[in-house]
């Protein structure tokens, strides 16, 4: 099922979903939320319902690429707050 409100993503091999919302929470003032259930520890979920913007989403998505890198995640660093800015201005252009 998909969802407008939330959007959940795996966490990568080799790093431990709750050490990672732990360090974004204390390191960088980011909550997130973990999977429920079989899925806790193996994703966790970003919220967007409410009132933010494209900021608020950058410097989460800037934090959760830090505190992966951090915490030994193989990943590009930049490539997710890039994206959401393309996708922010293409949305613009849309509209």
């Amino acid at each position: 099922d998909s969802s407008a409100v939330v959007t959940a993503a795996r966490v990568p091999d080799g790093v431990d979903g709750g050490a990672l919302l732990r360090h974004l929470r204390d390191v960088h003032g980011v909550t997130l939320a973990s999977g429920q259930g079989a899925l806790k520890g193996k994703i966790f979920r970003i919220g967007h319902i409410g009132w933010l913007d494209i900021f608020d989403i950058g410097a989460a998505l800037g934090a959760l690429e830090s505190s992966l890198t951090e915490l030994g995640g193989d990943i590009e660093r930049g490539v997710a707050v890039t994206r959401a800015f393309e996708a922010y201005e293409q949305s613009e252009r849309v509209a």
